[in-house]
C-alpha cells in the first residue's frame, strides 16, 4: 500500500528515473524454463562514465504486524530476500539491484550485484520443484478428478527442505555480506 510513496522517495533520494517493464518470462521460447518469470517494481537504465548501467528496483515496505511504531529501516538485507533478488536480476537480465526498504520513520538503500554462480544453484532447486512436483501435479489434475488433494497428490509433495537449501542459505549470506548499504535515513536525516 505504501509502495507509491516509497517509489517517490527513492526517486527523490537517488535522482534515478524508473522504468516500469512488463512482466518478463525467463528464456522465452525455452519450454524448459518458461515457467520462471518476474515482475519487478522498476528498472533503471543510466550511463556511468559513458557506459550503460542496467539495474532493477525492488521496494520493500515492511508491515511489522501492523504496528508501524516498530518500523525502522533495515541495516542488512534479510537472507530470505536474496533468492528473489537474484531471480529478478537474472530474469530481467540486469547487472545490479537497488533494494529499497521504506518505513514511515526512514529508509535504507542497498546495492546488490548479480551473481551467476548463485543463480545456477538456485535454478537447480527451482527446476526440481517445478518439474518433480508442480508439473506432475498439474498433469495429474488435468487427467483425473482430484477430490482429496492432500491424499491423492501426497506422493508429489516436496520435502520441507531441498537438498541444496543449506548451500543456498550459506551463499545468500555471502551475497548479503557483499551488498552495499548506500544510504540509511531516519526522519529525513542521512545516517553514516
Amino acid at each position: 500500500m505504501k509502495e507509491e510513496e516509497a517509489l517517490e522517495r527513492y526517486k527523490l533520494i537517488t535522482g534515478n528515473s524508473v522504468l516500469f517493464p512488463e512482466f518478463q518470462v525467463y528464456e522465452k521460447g525455452n519450454s524448459e524454463y518458461d515457467w520462471l518469470a518476474a515482475s519487478p517494481d522498476g528498472a533503471i537504465d543510466k550511463m556511468v562514465y559513458g557506459l550503460p548501467s542496467r539495474g532493477v528496483l525492488e521496494i520493500k515496505c515492511p508491515f511489522f504486524d501492523g504496528d508501524m511504531a516498530k518500523a525502522s529501516p533495515w541495516s542488512r538485507v534479510p537472507l530470505y530476500c536474496i533468492p528473489q533478488a537474484q531471480g529478478l536480476m537474472e530474469i530481467m537480465d540486469r547487472d545490479w539491484m537497488d533494494f529499497y526498504v521504506w518505513t514511515p520513520k526512514g529508509s535504507s538503500l542497498f546495492r546488490l550485484y548479480r551473481d551467476a554462480e548463485y543463480w545456477e544453484v538456485l535454478k537447480i532447486a527451482l527446476y526440481d520443484f517445478w518439474w518433480k512436483h508442480v508439473q506432475p501435479a498439474r498433469e495429474m489434475c488435468s487427467k483425473y478428478s482430484i477430490t482429496n488433494p492432500l491424499i491423492e497428490l501426497k506422493s508429489l509433495r516436496p520435502s520441507p527442505k531441498h537438498e541444496l537449501c543449506s548451500y543456498i542459505v550459506c551463499e545468500s549470506k555471502r551475497v548479503v555480506d557483499n551488498s552495499e548499504l548506500l544510504l540509511r535515513e531516519f526522519n529525513g536525516r542521512l545516517q553514516t
